[in-house]
Protein backbone atom coordinates (compact mmCIF):
# COMPACT_ATOMS: atom_id res chain seq x y z
CA UNK A 1 0.00 0.00 0.00
CA UNK A 2 1.81 3.46 -0.84
CA UNK A 3 2.54 5.16 2.34
CA UNK A 4 2.42 8.88 3.50
CA UNK A 5 4.36 10.61 5.88
CA UNK A 6 0.98 12.28 7.88
CA UNK A 7 3.15 15.05 9.47
CA UNK A 8 5.03 15.52 6.40
CA UNK A 9 2.16 16.02 4.76
CA UNK A 10 0.05 18.19 7.02
CA UNK A 11 3.05 20.39 7.03
CA UNK A 12 3.49 20.67 3.83
CA UNK A 13 0.00 21.61 3.02
CA UNK A 14 -0.16 23.99 5.83
CA UNK A 15 2.65 26.09 3.94
CA UNK A 16 1.60 25.80 0.54
CA UNK A 17 -1.54 27.92 2.13
CA UNK A 18 0.07 29.97 4.76
CA UNK A 19 3.03 30.82 2.95
CA UNK A 20 1.42 33.12 0.09
CA UNK A 21 -0.92 34.36 3.24
CA UNK A 22 2.11 35.40 5.14
CA UNK A 23 3.45 37.62 2.05
CA UNK A 24 -0.36 39.35 1.75
CA UNK A 25 -0.30 39.87 5.45
CA UNK A 26 3.16 41.50 4.66
CA UNK A 27 2.22 43.27 2.03
CA UNK A 28 -0.88 44.39 4.16
CA UNK A 29 1.68 45.74 6.79
CA UNK A 30 3.90 47.45 4.54
CA UNK A 31 1.21 48.86 2.97
CA UNK A 32 -0.92 50.36 6.61
CA UNK A 33 2.70 51.89 7.77
CA UNK A 34 3.00 53.72 4.26
CA UNK A 35 -0.81 54.40 4.56
CA UNK A 36 -0.32 55.76 8.23
CA UNK A 37 2.85 57.09 7.63
CA UNK A 38 1.45 60.09 4.59
CA UNK A 39 -1.79 60.12 7.32
CA UNK A 40 0.41 61.01 9.79
CA UNK A 41 3.09 63.51 7.48
CA UNK A 42 -0.65 65.18 6.21
CA UNK A 43 -1.71 65.43 9.75
CA UNK A 44 1.75 66.89 10.62
CA UNK A 45 1.13 69.77 7.70
CA UNK A 46 -2.20 70.16 8.99
CA UNK A 47 -1.37 70.89 12.30
CA UNK A 48 1.66 74.01 10.69
CA UNK A 49 -1.79 75.24 8.54
CA UNK A 50 -3.92 75.23 11.90
CA UNK A 51 -0.85 76.62 14.00
CA UNK A 52 -0.17 79.38 11.50
CA UNK A 53 -4.06 80.08 11.03
CA UNK A 54 -4.22 80.74 15.08
CA UNK A 55 -1.26 82.85 15.15
CA UNK A 56 -2.68 84.97 12.04
CA UNK A 57 -5.89 85.44 14.34
CA UNK A 58 -4.69 86.08 17.79
CA UNK A 59 -1.19 87.57 17.46
CA UNK A 60 -0.47 88.67 14.19
CA UNK A 61 -3.88 89.94 12.76
CA UNK A 62 -4.45 92.48 15.75
CA UNK A 63 -1.04 94.40 15.34
CA UNK A 64 -1.28 95.25 11.78
CA UNK A 65 -2.23 98.39 11.30
CA UNK A 66 -1.46 101.56 8.56
CA UNK A 67 1.35 102.67 10.44
CA UNK A 68 2.98 98.94 10.09
CA UNK A 69 2.49 99.00 6.42
CA UNK A 70 3.99 102.43 6.60
CA UNK A 71 7.25 101.22 8.18
CA UNK A 72 6.64 103.51 11.01
CA UNK A 73 9.21 101.45 13.35
CA UNK A 74 7.25 101.63 16.43
CA UNK A 75 4.11 99.53 14.40
CA UNK A 76 7.26 97.21 13.37
CA UNK A 77 8.71 96.76 17.39
CA UNK A 78 5.18 96.34 18.66
CA UNK A 79 4.44 93.48 15.96
CA UNK A 80 8.05 91.58 16.68
CA UNK A 81 7.70 91.67 20.38
CA UNK A 82 4.35 90.04 20.05
CA UNK A 83 5.53 87.54 17.04
CA UNK A 84 8.42 86.46 19.24
CA UNK A 85 6.83 86.07 22.45
CA UNK A 86 3.17 84.26 21.06
CA UNK A 87 4.98 82.70 17.75
CA UNK A 88 8.30 82.02 17.30
CA UNK A 89 9.31 78.53 19.60
CA UNK A 90 10.13 75.32 18.21
CA UNK A 91 9.07 74.41 15.29
CA UNK A 92 7.90 77.57 14.02
CA UNK A 93 11.34 80.03 13.13
CA UNK A 94 10.24 82.28 10.96
CA UNK A 95 7.18 85.04 10.37
CA UNK A 96 7.28 87.19 7.65
CA UNK A 97 4.57 89.98 6.72
CA UNK A 98 4.58 91.30 2.25
CA UNK A 99 1.77 93.95 1.08
CA UNK A 100 0.80 93.26 -2.18
CA UNK A 101 3.75 94.48 -4.32
CA UNK A 102 6.59 92.26 -2.87
CA UNK A 103 7.45 94.53 -0.20
CA UNK A 104 8.28 92.57 3.68
CA UNK A 105 6.59 94.83 5.85
CA UNK A 106 7.73 92.68 8.90
CA UNK A 107 10.55 89.84 9.76
CA UNK A 108 12.01 88.44 12.33
CA UNK A 109 14.95 89.01 10.47
CA UNK A 110 15.06 92.88 10.37
CA UNK A 111 17.56 92.89 7.60
CA UNK A 112 14.96 91.56 5.00
CA UNK A 113 12.27 94.81 6.12
CA UNK A 114 12.15 97.27 3.24
CA UNK A 115 13.07 94.88 0.88
CA UNK A 116 10.98 93.81 -2.62
CA UNK A 117 10.66 89.98 -3.83
CA UNK A 118 8.83 88.38 -6.48
CA UNK A 119 5.73 86.69 -5.02
CA UNK A 120 5.07 83.18 -6.87
CA UNK A 121 2.28 82.49 -8.75
CA UNK A 122 0.87 80.86 -5.70
CA UNK A 123 1.52 83.26 -2.81
CA UNK A 124 -0.36 85.83 -5.46
CA UNK A 125 -3.40 83.42 -5.50
CA UNK A 126 -3.77 83.71 -1.79
CA UNK A 127 -3.14 86.87 -1.12
CA UNK A 128 -6.02 87.88 -3.99
CA UNK A 129 -8.47 85.51 -3.35
CA UNK A 130 -7.71 83.91 -0.07
CA UNK A 131 -7.59 80.27 1.45
CA UNK A 132 -4.27 78.99 3.00
CA UNK A 133 -1.67 76.75 1.21
CA UNK A 134 1.53 74.98 2.73
CA UNK A 135 4.71 73.84 0.52
CA UNK A 136 8.73 72.49 0.67
CA UNK A 137 10.02 75.43 0.92
CA UNK A 138 12.09 76.54 -1.74
CA UNK A 139 15.47 77.83 0.70
CA UNK A 140 17.39 78.87 -2.87
CA UNK A 141 15.28 82.01 -2.56
CA UNK A 142 17.39 85.03 -1.66
CA UNK A 143 14.48 85.78 0.57
CA UNK A 144 14.80 82.78 2.34
CA UNK A 145 19.03 82.96 2.63
CA UNK A 146 18.47 83.42 6.32
CA UNK A 147 16.65 80.36 6.74
CA UNK A 148 19.14 78.06 4.88
CA UNK A 149 20.55 76.39 8.37
CA UNK A 150 17.35 74.83 9.60
CA UNK A 151 17.29 72.00 7.54
CA UNK A 152 13.93 71.37 5.42
CA UNK A 153 11.47 73.93 5.92
CA UNK A 154 7.26 73.68 5.91
CA UNK A 155 5.96 77.20 4.34
CA UNK A 156 2.65 78.07 4.94
CA UNK A 157 1.32 81.35 3.61
CA UNK A 158 -2.18 83.01 4.67
CA UNK A 159 -4.06 86.55 3.50
CA UNK A 160 -4.28 88.88 6.63
CA UNK A 161 -6.21 91.94 6.17
CA UNK A 162 -5.06 95.22 8.83
CA UNK A 163 -7.18 97.58 10.50
CA UNK A 164 -7.21 99.97 7.19
CA UNK A 165 -8.46 97.00 5.30
CA UNK A 166 -5.31 96.91 3.25
CA UNK A 167 -4.22 93.14 2.18
CA UNK A 168 -1.07 91.56 3.15
CA UNK A 169 0.35 87.90 2.61
CA UNK A 170 1.08 85.96 5.95
CA UNK A 171 4.60 83.63 6.14
CA UNK A 172 5.26 81.02 8.42
CA UNK A 173 8.30 78.86 8.19
CA UNK A 174 8.28 75.30 10.76
CA UNK A 175 10.77 72.66 10.69
CA UNK A 176 10.52 69.44 8.83
CA UNK A 177 12.51 67.77 11.70
CA UNK A 178 9.55 68.63 13.75
CA UNK A 179 6.99 67.33 11.89
CA UNK A 180 8.92 64.23 10.88
CA UNK A 181 9.20 63.55 14.66
CA UNK A 182 5.11 64.31 14.72
CA UNK A 183 5.11 61.96 11.84
CA UNK A 184 7.02 59.02 13.67
CA UNK A 185 5.65 59.27 16.96
CA UNK A 186 1.97 58.86 14.95
CA UNK A 187 3.37 55.99 13.45
CA UNK A 188 4.48 54.32 16.58
CA UNK A 189 1.42 54.93 18.01
CA UNK A 190 -0.12 53.13 15.12
CA UNK A 191 2.28 50.01 15.20
CA UNK A 192 1.09 48.27 17.69
CA UNK A 193 -3.01 48.26 17.06
CA UNK A 194 -2.08 47.39 12.71
CA UNK A 195 0.60 44.68 13.99
CA UNK A 196 -1.87 43.44 16.78
CA UNK A 197 -4.26 43.11 14.35
CA UNK A 198 -2.19 41.34 11.58
CA UNK A 199 -1.03 39.13 14.08
CA UNK A 200 -4.84 38.22 15.44
CA UNK A 201 -5.14 37.44 11.25
CA UNK A 202 -2.50 35.58 11.08
CA UNK A 203 -3.23 33.11 14.16
CA UNK A 204 -6.40 32.82 12.77
CA UNK A 205 -4.79 31.98 9.01
CA UNK A 206 -2.40 29.08 10.59
CA UNK A 207 -5.09 27.50 12.68
CA UNK A 208 -7.60 27.75 9.15
CA UNK A 209 -4.63 26.37 7.21
CA UNK A 210 -3.51 23.82 10.10
CA UNK A 211 -7.37 22.76 9.84
CA UNK A 212 -8.05 22.19 6.59
CA UNK A 213 -4.80 20.04 5.92
CA UNK A 214 -5.67 17.77 9.14
CA UNK A 215 -9.55 17.03 7.21
CA UNK A 216 -7.26 16.95 3.90
CA UNK A 217 -5.23 14.00 5.61
CA UNK A 218 -7.90 12.50 6.95
CA UNK A 219 -9.88 12.25 3.89
CA UNK A 220 -6.60 11.20 1.92
CA UNK A 221 -6.69 8.59 4.94
CA UNK A 222 -9.94 7.13 4.50
CA UNK A 223 -9.40 7.00 0.69
CA UNK A 224 -6.38 5.04 1.03
CA UNK A 225 -8.26 2.69 4.20
CA UNK A 226 -11.38 2.19 1.61
CA UNK A 227 -8.25 1.61 -1.09
CA UNK A 228 -7.06 -1.26 0.75
CA UNK A 229 -10.31 -2.68 1.23
CA UNK A 230 -11.25 -2.86 -2.06
CA UNK A 231 -7.75 -4.28 -3.40
CA UNK A 232 -7.86 -7.15 -0.48
CA UNK A 233 -11.40 -7.88 -1.35
CA UNK A 234 -10.72 -8.13 -4.97
CA UNK A 235 -7.46 -9.84 -4.10
CA UNK A 236 -9.54 -12.35 -2.38
CA UNK A 237 -12.63 -12.52 -4.97
CA UNK A 238 -9.55 -13.33 -7.26
CA UNK A 239 -8.43 -16.33 -5.38
CA UNK A 240 -11.52 -17.56 -4.65
CA UNK A 241 -12.77 -17.26 -8.51
CA UNK A 242 -9.70 -18.93 -9.19
CA UNK A 243 -10.19 -22.08 -6.65
CA UNK A 244 -13.29 -22.46 -8.10
CA UNK A 245 -12.62 -22.30 -11.59
CA UNK A 246 -9.85 -24.74 -10.90
CA UNK A 247 -11.57 -27.38 -8.91
CA UNK A 248 -15.18 -27.35 -9.99
CA UNK A 249 -15.10 -25.96 -13.72
CA UNK A 250 -11.59 -26.71 -15.31
CA UNK A 251 -12.19 -30.18 -13.30
CA UNK A 252 -15.23 -31.38 -14.98
CA UNK A 253 -14.76 -30.08 -18.25
CA UNK A 254 -11.40 -32.00 -18.29
CA UNK A 255 -13.01 -35.10 -16.78
CA UNK A 256 -15.89 -34.32 -20.03
CA UNK A 257 -12.65 -34.55 -22.55
CA UNK A 258 -11.80 -37.53 -21.39
CA UNK A 259 -15.13 -39.57 -21.23
CA UNK A 260 -15.88 -38.21 -25.04
CA UNK A 261 -12.23 -39.31 -25.81
CA UNK A 262 -13.32 -42.93 -24.32
CA UNK A 263 -16.27 -42.93 -25.99
CA UNK A 264 -15.35 -41.76 -29.68
CA UNK A 265 -12.93 -45.07 -29.09
CA UNK A 266 -16.03 -47.64 -28.21
CA UNK A 267 -18.30 -46.41 -30.80
CA UNK A 268 -18.70 -48.16 -34.00
CA UNK A 269 -20.42 -45.36 -35.99
CA UNK A 270 -17.57 -43.45 -37.49
CA UNK A 271 -19.82 -40.15 -37.85
CA UNK A 272 -20.42 -40.51 -34.08
CA UNK A 273 -16.94 -41.21 -33.11
CA UNK A 274 -15.64 -38.45 -34.90
CA UNK A 275 -18.34 -36.13 -33.73
CA UNK A 276 -16.83 -37.03 -29.89
CA UNK A 277 -13.62 -36.60 -31.16
CA UNK A 278 -14.35 -33.08 -32.38
CA UNK A 279 -16.10 -31.74 -29.08
CA UNK A 280 -13.53 -33.69 -26.90
CA UNK A 281 -10.68 -31.61 -28.67
CA UNK A 282 -12.85 -28.42 -28.71
CA UNK A 283 -13.42 -29.45 -24.64
CA UNK A 284 -9.93 -29.68 -23.99
CA UNK A 285 -9.01 -26.46 -25.61
CA UNK A 286 -11.73 -24.56 -23.49
CA UNK A 287 -10.03 -26.32 -20.64
CA UNK A 288 -6.49 -24.85 -21.91
CA UNK A 289 -8.05 -21.11 -22.25
CA UNK A 290 -9.57 -21.57 -18.80
CA UNK A 291 -6.22 -22.52 -17.07
CA UNK A 292 -4.74 -19.53 -18.89
CA UNK A 293 -7.44 -17.63 -17.75
CA UNK A 294 -6.80 -18.70 -13.69
CA UNK A 295 -2.81 -17.43 -14.23
CA UNK A 296 -3.82 -14.31 -15.45
CA UNK A 297 -6.83 -14.23 -12.37
CA UNK A 298 -3.90 -15.00 -9.80
CA UNK A 299 -0.27 -15.81 -11.31
CA UNK A 300 0.67 -19.13 -9.48
CA UNK A 301 4.23 -17.37 -9.68
CA UNK A 302 3.20 -13.77 -8.35
CA UNK A 303 1.82 -15.32 -5.24
CA UNK A 304 4.53 -18.06 -4.63
CA UNK A 305 7.89 -16.99 -6.23
CA UNK A 306 7.04 -13.25 -6.06
CA UNK A 307 6.47 -10.23 -8.70
CA UNK A 308 10.37 -10.66 -10.30
CA UNK A 309 9.34 -14.68 -11.40
CA UNK A 310 5.94 -13.42 -12.37
CA UNK A 311 7.17 -10.75 -14.48
CA UNK A 312 9.96 -13.59 -16.00
CA UNK A 313 6.74 -15.65 -17.20
CA UNK A 314 5.09 -12.57 -18.73
CA UNK A 315 8.04 -11.62 -20.88
CA UNK A 316 9.11 -15.73 -21.83
CA UNK A 317 5.13 -15.94 -23.44
CA UNK A 318 6.46 -13.35 -26.12
CA UNK A 319 7.52 -14.10 -29.23
CA UNK A 320 10.91 -11.79 -29.07
CA UNK A 321 14.04 -11.12 -27.17
CA UNK A 322 13.19 -10.08 -23.81
CA UNK A 323 15.73 -7.80 -21.56
CA UNK A 324 14.92 -8.24 -17.93
CA UNK A 325 15.66 -5.51 -15.38
CA UNK A 326 14.48 -6.34 -12.15
CA UNK A 327 15.83 -5.56 -9.10
CA UNK A 328 16.36 -8.22 -6.87
CA UNK A 329 16.12 -6.86 -3.47
CA UNK A 330 13.02 -5.23 -4.11
CA UNK A 331 10.50 -5.93 -1.96
CA UNK A 332 6.62 -4.85 -2.16
CA UNK A 333 3.41 -5.17 -0.48
CA UNK A 334 0.92 -7.38 -2.09
CA UNK A 335 -1.22 -4.31 -3.37
CA UNK A 336 1.85 -3.03 -5.24
CA UNK A 337 2.89 -6.30 -6.60
CA UNK A 338 -0.28 -7.02 -7.75
CA UNK A 339 -0.79 -3.01 -9.52
CA UNK A 340 2.51 -3.65 -11.22
CA UNK A 341 1.91 -7.29 -12.01
CA UNK A 342 -1.76 -5.93 -13.90
CA UNK A 343 0.55 -3.55 -15.75
CA UNK A 344 2.66 -5.49 -17.18
CA UNK A 345 0.31 -8.34 -17.99
CA UNK A 346 -1.51 -5.47 -20.19
CA UNK A 347 1.50 -4.42 -21.59
CA UNK A 348 2.83 -7.57 -22.86
CA UNK A 349 -0.49 -8.51 -23.91
CA UNK A 350 -0.64 -5.71 -26.34
CA UNK A 351 2.95 -6.34 -27.54
CA UNK A 352 1.78 -10.25 -28.57
CA UNK A 353 -1.15 -8.24 -30.20
CA UNK A 354 -0.39 -5.54 -31.79
CA UNK A 355 3.32 -4.27 -32.13
CA UNK A 356 5.25 -7.06 -34.06
CA UNK A 357 8.25 -6.46 -31.63
CA UNK A 358 11.33 -8.24 -31.65
CA UNK A 359 12.73 -6.83 -28.76
CA UNK A 360 11.18 -5.87 -25.09
CA UNK A 361 12.98 -4.49 -22.18
CA UNK A 362 10.68 -4.96 -19.07
CA UNK A 363 12.17 -2.89 -16.07
CA UNK A 364 11.48 -3.08 -12.53
CA UNK A 365 13.43 -0.36 -9.51
CA UNK A 366 13.36 2.14 -7.08
CA UNK A 367 13.82 5.39 -7.89
CA UNK A 368 13.64 7.46 -4.55
CA UNK A 369 10.52 7.19 -3.07
CA UNK A 370 8.51 5.96 -6.06
CA UNK A 371 8.72 2.18 -7.79
CA UNK A 372 8.89 2.39 -11.19
CA UNK A 373 7.74 -0.30 -14.17
CA UNK A 374 8.74 0.47 -17.55
CA UNK A 375 8.01 -2.33 -20.06
CA UNK A 376 9.56 -0.87 -23.73
CA UNK A 377 9.19 -2.60 -27.37
CA UNK A 378 10.77 -1.57 -30.85
CA UNK A 379 7.27 -2.65 -32.60
CA UNK A 380 5.40 -0.71 -35.11
CA UNK A 381 3.84 1.60 -32.27
CA UNK A 382 1.04 3.30 -32.83
CA UNK A 383 -0.90 6.92 -32.36
CA UNK A 384 -1.61 7.62 -28.85
CA UNK A 385 -4.53 10.20 -29.33
CA UNK A 386 -6.45 8.35 -31.69
CA UNK A 387 -5.54 4.93 -30.16
CA UNK A 388 -5.94 5.41 -26.22
CA UNK A 389 -9.40 7.28 -26.03
CA UNK A 390 -11.89 4.15 -25.56
CA UNK A 391 -9.34 1.68 -25.09
CA UNK A 392 -10.24 -0.56 -22.20
CA UNK A 393 -6.15 -1.80 -21.27
CA UNK A 394 -4.81 1.65 -21.12
CA UNK A 395 -8.23 2.90 -19.46
CA UNK A 396 -7.77 0.60 -16.76
CA UNK A 397 -4.18 1.21 -16.25
CA UNK A 398 -4.77 4.93 -15.89
CA UNK A 399 -7.64 3.70 -13.91
CA UNK A 400 -5.18 1.58 -11.46
CA UNK A 401 -2.66 4.95 -11.31
CA UNK A 402 -5.39 7.16 -10.20
CA UNK A 403 -6.46 4.97 -7.24
CA UNK A 404 -2.71 4.24 -6.23
CA UNK A 405 -1.88 8.19 -6.54
CA UNK A 406 0.82 6.95 -8.68
CA UNK A 407 1.22 8.06 -12.33
CA UNK A 408 1.08 6.19 -15.78
CA UNK A 409 3.16 7.29 -19.03
CA UNK A 410 3.04 6.07 -22.51
CA UNK A 411 5.12 7.07 -25.15
CA UNK A 412 4.41 6.00 -28.70
CA UNK A 413 4.62 7.09 -32.12
CA UNK A 414 3.84 4.98 -34.99
CA UNK A 415 7.23 2.88 -36.29
CA UNK A 416 8.73 4.04 -33.16
CA UNK A 417 7.52 1.12 -30.52
CA UNK A 418 6.13 2.04 -27.43
CA UNK A 419 7.20 2.69 -24.20
CA UNK A 420 4.83 2.13 -20.97
CA UNK A 421 6.46 3.94 -17.90
CA UNK A 422 4.29 3.35 -14.14
CA UNK A 423 5.05 4.72 -11.21
CA UNK A 424 3.87 4.35 -7.50
CA UNK A 425 5.29 5.17 -4.00
CA UNK A 426 5.09 1.47 -2.12
CA UNK A 427 6.14 0.71 1.07
CA UNK A 428 7.70 -2.91 2.00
Amino acid sequence: MPKFAEGGVVRREVLAFAIPGFILLGLLAAISFWVARDVAQEESVRDAVVAAQQAEQWAVGPHVSEALGQGDPQAVAQLDEVVRERILADPVVTVRLWNEDGTIVYSDKPQLIGQQFDLGPEEVEVLTEGGVEAEVSDLSKPENRYERNYGELIEVYLPVTGEDGTRYLMEVYTRQAFLDAQTQTLVRALAPAVLGALAVLALILLLLAWRMARRLDRDRQQREDLLLYAVNSSEAERRRIAADLHDGVVQDLAGVSFGLSALAGKTPDPTVEAQLTTAADRTRRAVGSLRTLLVDIYPPNLRDAGLGAALQDLGNGLDAEVEFDVDPLLQLDDTCQQAFYRVARESTQNIAKHSGATAVTIRLAREGQTVVLTVSDNGRGFDLGHTATGHVGITLMQDLATQLGGDLHIDSRPGEGTSVRFEVECGT
